[in-house]
């Protein structure tokens, strides 16, 4: 039977891809979000669907301007009244995702307050909120991170995962009132092989600062002789955004999951050693690979980003380094007793890659990055 859903961040790396499966479900899906750049919320939802899926029917959509914002997020009385009853869910997946700390207002204005407009809303119409955190609420608190706990670490690494850690306390206190329901979902790094649409955070961020470098340097092969470093013991957890949507959707389905909190991660994350050679190669670049223990990576990149001040081409990567420092040098693990309750046991398979699928990830993604020039 198909459902109805409001939908926030439909124009978003996740939110766009996931709103595409649900309309081809059959699903219903309205639309909350804002216009932008002189184009209509409506023209923008319209466009960047059909650049992922020119021949995705928009015959049943629907779209209903909101201000995240504000208290009411200005929707008038009579949508509230027409979906009151009447939504199965709300998907909200709209945030803030800079780890600047020049940003930090902007991302709790969103992160923060926007949820709680949001929260505001389900209670008013009766629908559970299905909310994307993020596996990183954890901070640099080290160990086994469990589903059904929320630690507040000694420090975050960036106000993003403070934000998502302050939404998820925020969605507990909204469920002392029993007739709340909510699933939290808590992807790691997504990343899609297909490139169907261009992302410029997390493990793409990085890519896109070698591409704007090499495009500067502008040879065929770049031979570099400074050693790169790498931790033999971190392991990045690269969420193949196609198998977290389906894992998202099946988990909805299940009245068993509210309440609960899912990780949405990837039970064979793959070795920095790995990532970092296959990356390099990507961009046909030659560098020699040496081991180091984390704590030095860190200094070297904060070290690298302050010399960048000075080094005006390396500049975008620098940052990139040290923004995503302790990612590249620190890993959790993940527990999944609750995904696994729904999902199944046999997660592991469908995450049998091939030896050089990080490299096609990267190389797609600059394929994409080189058709939007």
């Amino acid at each position: 039977m198909s459902k109805t859903y409001l939908l926030t961040g439909g124009t978003g790396f996740l939110g766009s891809l996931f709103s595409i499966e649900l309309i081809k479900k059959g699903d219903k899906v309205i639309f909350l979000g804002r216009a932008k750049d002189d184009k209509s919320f409506e023209q923008r939802i319209k466009e960047k669907l059909q650049s992922i899926e020119p021949n995705i029917s928009l015959n049943n959509l629907e779209i209903v301007e909101i201000n995240l914002h504000k208290e009411n997020l200005e929707i008038s009385n009579g949508y509230t009244d027409r979906f009151s009853g009447k939504i199965d869910a709300i998907w909200h997946l709209a945030a803030n995702l800079s780890f600047k700390e020049k940003d930090k207002e902007k991302i709790f204005n969103t992160n923060i307050d926007g949820l709680k407009n949001i929260l505001n809303l389900a209670r008013k119409i009766e629908a559970p909120i299905f909310y994307i955190s993020t596996a990183y609420v954890h901070g640099q608190r080290p160990g086994i991170i469990f589903e059904d706990e929320l630690i507040k670490p000694k420090h975050f690494n960036n106000y993003y995962e403070e934000s998502k850690f302050e939404g998820e306390k925020l969605i507990r206190k909204w469920n002392e009132d029993k007739n709340n329901k909510f699933i939290i979902f808590r992807p790691s790094i997504l990343i899609d092989p297909k490139v169907r649409i261009l992302s410029f955070f997390g493990y793409y961020a990085i890519v896109r600062y070698l591409y704007k470098l090499r495009k500067k340097l502008n040879q065929k092969e770049l031979k570099v002789f400074v050693p790169y470093p790498y931790s033999k013991k971190c392991l990045l957890n690269l969420m193949p955004v196609d198998i977290a949507i389906k894992w998202m959707l099946d988990i909805s389905y299940n009245p068993k999951s509210f309440c609960k909190t899912f990780h949405i991660t990837n039970p064979k994350p793959f070795p920095m050693k790995d990532i970092s050679k296959q990356t390099f190669d990507a961009f046909n670049i030659k560098i020699p690979l040496v081991k180091m223990s984390g704590w030095f990576i860190r200094l070297c990149f904060s070290a690298l980003y302050y010399l960048s001040f000075l080094l005006r081409p390396i500049r975008g990567l620098a940052k990139g380094f040290y923004y995503y420092r302790y990612y590249m040098t620190e890993y959790n693990v993940y527990d999944m007793k609750n995904t696994k309750e729904i999902i199944g046991d046999n997660l592991a398979n469908q995450f049998n890659f091939p030896d050089n699928y990080i490299e096609n990830v990267a190389r797609e993604f600059i394929k994409k990055l080189n058709e939007n020039q």
